[in-house]
């Protein structure tokens, strides 16, 4: 699979999608026009001057135009800055409730622990997760990017999925959040509402009018006759939206069936390949279709946000967006014989927390995860466009490396991260500098001043753990500690972050590790009572110059010695010649710059982001020398620019 090819073919297919529903909006002005038309013809029949129904009035045809662009994308609109492209705002509205990462709930530490290692393994930043108490087997991933993207798992998920099944939905889900299909989803669902808004108002009107009473009366028959004309027309008007607005939701649910049920079979083979385990997704499939509740949803918005569910959301005579659950099972399993075994609640036991293939693992007694690391970059320097191959492309060796990051680490800090002040507590420790060093005074006075004694005292306690852990065991555990972090209120999100900066401040440098938790925390972690700034598309002027600050960078990461080569190395992969722009001074190279370096390349196409990675990564190998520090910043980089990169490991 190849996230890039993923990436452009999302990209057409938002093209597709425009060009339908632009098709979709004609035909209904086309109809609105006619309606209006066949309206006035009727009511002015005794007129002198008649309108004629077969005569073309542009003046009509105007007022149509503006009226029914003005509801479909004024409906559009709203739900879409409604939903605000996070995918906690679509969880919310599905009637879903955020899972607090410290649950004793077993089922749900059985999910949040996939999800979990499921992230680690991609890349990507460890997401919330929401429970849907329904009945019907599904899930969902919603957000426009990996940054805000959410996973949400109905309750009849959790209550008949073993671990397998659940990690093969998991992984399904993820697969939609590292193929760029999340934000064509939210899209959907604008345009979907836009072309409802016209059968809305229709229903609304029709609404007002049979509460109106009308009257006769002798001394005001003319009256009367009148209202009743005025009323019957209001009716017949009412009845045409309803009609041609139901017309358009059909028209846009073949829209919506087509372009979701070829991302379903994508999404499938993705998650074989990420755990190389079939039958988890197969047997999946399977307990839906043998389900009391097969995978239906009782919410009144699961018909709009169908197309983004694992299964079927709702029942579909004509155009269902999800192929049949046989063609979907014999797509993974070819011998699969279309009969479903019955489905019932199965029991779940604290083994099921922990991938019982971990045990296999213990049992193969594969090498730590700090020598797979090590390993990692020996091959990178060798072969530095491995990693950038594997973008968006996890297959099960991460998944088993994930885990066994995560159980070489002390149980105390996994189980602090799980917790909003743990959290908290974890990500200031990773943050304070030697304990020989006097920075670090400085900075357990800046956690007492924006804290207090309790949660100082906290970092003291296990300051010393995180002091041990390894250096690729560090953002792990960083990403890990997002979801507690996410339970904060505005102020705390505040606070975390002005300290955050304050630490990282507190020596007046900052490494490569800062920035990264820095970059996370500022992105992840953000204030709900604030709206995401628009980034408006870049000129390739500043694109350029954002290139040479990033690489720069990185550059003089390898020491002034190899600066000037490797940014010539870099560049040369990018354009295939010598660069026009010269290297930056390393006193350039500033945190805030490059911050705002990464988020104009972000707006770049698929395309040019493989590029740029690329040349990232041969500026990085440039001088053999790499750390995994160096690594670990090419991970940022790549998440930065929505490409999320697995840990880089050997022979993968």
């Amino acid at each position: 699979m190849d996230f890039f090819a993923h990436q452009e073919r999302a990209r057409r297919n938002t093209l597709w999608l425009i060009i339908y529903f632009l098709i979709t909006i004609v035909a209904i002005i086309s109809l609105v026009y006619l309606g209006v038309a066949g309206i006035a013809h009727a009511a002015t029949r005794g007129d002198e001057q008649p309108i004629d129904f077969y005569t073309f009035h542009p003046r009509i045809l105007i007022g149509v135009i503006v009226s029914v662009l003005a509801v479909i994308f004024g409906g559009s609109l709203y739900k879409t800055v409604q939903l605000g492209g996070d995918g906690n705002r679509i969880a919310v509205e599905l009637g879903g409730v955020k899972v607090q990462p410290n649950s004793r709930d077993l089922d749900e530490r059985i999910l949040l622990n996939v999800v979990e290692e499921m992230a680690l393994a991609s890349g990507t930043p460890v997401p919330p997760v929401y429970i849907l108490e329904e009945e019907g087997i599904n899930a969902f991933a919603a957000g426009t990017s990996p940054q805000n993207a959410v996973i949400g798992v109905t309750r009849g998920c959790l209550k008949t999925l073993s671990r397998d099944e659940l990690q093969g939905v998991i992984a399904h889900e993820f697969s939609h959040i590292l193929n760029g299909d999340m934000r064509m989803n939210l899209r959907l669902i604008g345009l979907l509402f836009g072309i409802l808004c016209i059968a809305m108002i229709g229903y609304v009107l029709f609404r007002i009018l049979i509460e109106i009473p009308v009257r006769s009366s002798s001394r005001n028959s003319d009256d009367a006759k009148g209202i009743i004309a005025v009323v019957v027309a209001l009716f017949v008007t009412s009845m045409i939206l309803m009609a041609i607005g139901y017309i358009g939701v059909f028209f846009a649910s073949l829209i919506q069936s087509a372009v979701s049920r070829q991302r379903e079979f994508l999404a499938d083979a993705s998650a074989v390949q990420f755990t190389r385990n079939p039958s988890g997704i197969a047997d999946a499939l399977k307990r839906i279709g043998g389900w009391k509740r097969k995978s239906q949803l009782k919410t009144v918005y699961a018909k709009e946000a169908s197309h983004m569910f694992f299964g079927q959301g709702v029942k579909s005579l004509w155009f269902a967006t999800h192929p049949p659950l046989q063609t979907r099972i014999r797509r993974i399993e070819p011998s699969f014989g279309g009969t479903f075994p019955d489905t019932s609640a199965i029991q779940h036991s604290e083994a099921d927390i922990v991938d019982p293939n971990t045990l296999k693992l213990r049992r193969q007694n594969l090498a730590s995860s700090h020598v797979a690391a090590l390993a990692g970059v020996q091959q990178f320097e060798e072969k530095p466009t491995s990693a950038v191959s594997h973008v968006g492309n996890p297959v099960e060796e991460h998944i088993d490396h994930a885990q066994q990051l995560v159980r070489e680490m002390q149980p105390l800090l996994v189980s602090e991260v799980h917790d909003p002040m743990g959290a908290i507590a974890v990500i200031y420790s990773l943050l304070l500098a030697p304990a020989s060093s006097e920075t670090r005074a400085t900075q357990l006075d800046v956690i007492n001043q924006y804290h207090g004694a309790p949660v100082r005292d906290e970092v003291l306690r296990i300051v010393s753990l995180t002091d041990a852990l390894e250096v690729e065991q560090r953002l792990p555990l960083a990403c890990m500690a997002l979801p507690g972090l996410d339970q904060l209120s505005d102020p705390q999100v505040g606070t975390l972050r002005t300290a955050v900066r304050r630490l990282i401040e507190a020596d007046d440098r900052w490494t490569i590790f800062e920035y990264a938790l820095q970059r996370f925390i500022s992105r992840r972690i953000v204030l709900r009572s604030s709206a995401p700034k628009p980034v408006s598309k870049p000129s390739q002027e500043h694109l350029v110059s954002a290139f040479q600050t990033v690489l720069s960078t990185l550059a003089h990461l390898g020491g002034n010695a190899h600066a000037e080569a490797a940014y010539q190395a870099g560049w040369k992969s990018w354009t295939s010649g010598p660069s026009p722009l010269s290297i930056l001074d390393k006193d350039q190279c500033t945190l805030s710059k490059l911050d705002k370096s990464l988020d104009l390349l972000h707006e770049t196409n698929p395309k040019s982001k493989r590029a740029m990675l690329t040349a990232f990564s041969e500026c990085i190998a440039h001088d053999q020398r790499v750390t995994i520090n160096e690594v670990e910043l090419l991970r940022v980089i790549s998440d930065a620019l929505g490409c999320p990169m697995p840990p880089v490991l050997p022979n993968v």
